[in-house]
């Protein structure tokens, strides 16, 4: 006879149908289209199951957002520890930015959304910064393994470069969504290249 599943159980299954769901609906209706029943709908669940797990459509939204960081974080770290020239895996970070070909748009597109509704939303923003906060991390932590294992010398501290190379890189995305074809391939690759370089004095030239 099966074991029960306990309350706990489902509402972690549900939690992750509803994010499954989410990701389907969006790829298919877009961000806008979106709904919550919609979501529900998809995932076999009533629309109060939703708001038994997130306050709002945009909390499920930056949970799903999470989640996507989180895989890429698990392929940043693949990476890293790779045995490729370091222009080969910063070029690397630069297509997990960027995301798979079908979806990099939808990921992107998100991301610029719930940060335009975080900035009406307390709440959100809080959560939104909290990951965003986490995103520097785990780029501090790439630029010091990167410079420790090819012994360079960052322009600035691995912090305050992650800072910098977050804006820079939602900068370039926004760009990228609305003129694909103005950003080079690999431009934000090249660009952390030739700055490394350029401050270490090493003679070997970007990809």
């Amino acid at each position: 006879m099966p074991k029960p599943v306990s309350r706990k159980e489902a509402t972690a299954r549900n939690r992750e149908k509803l994010l499954e769901s989410a990701a389907q609906v969006i790829g298919k209706s877009g961000l806008m289209g979106a709904s919550l029943h919609e979501i529900a709908a998809a995932a076999g669940l009533t629309k109060g199951a939703v708001y038994s797990q997130f306050d709002s459509k945009e909390d499920l939204l930056i949970e799903l957002l999470d989640r996507c960081f989180q895989m890429g974080h698990a392929q940043l770290l693949e990476v890293l520890s790779s045995d490729a020239p370091m222009v080969e895996r910063i070029a690397e970070l630069d297509a997990w930015h960027r995301g798979e070909e079908n979806t990099g748009r939808l990921w992107a597109n998100l991301e610029l959304e719930l940060s335009l509704a975080a900035s009406r939303q307390p709440k959100l923003r809080r959560k939104l910064r909290s990951r965003q906060r986490r995103s520097r991390e785990y780029l501090t932590q790439m630029f010091e393994k990167i410079s420790e294992g090819h012994n360079l010398t960052l322009p600035l501290s691995p912090s305050e470069f992650a800072v910098v190379l977050s804006a820079l890189s939602d900068g370039l995305l926004v760009h990228w969504l609305n003129d694909s074809k103005a950003i080079p391939e690999n431009l934000f690759a090249r660009f952390i290249v030739a700055t490394v370089l350029a401050v270490s004095g090493n003679e070997s030239s970007p990809p």
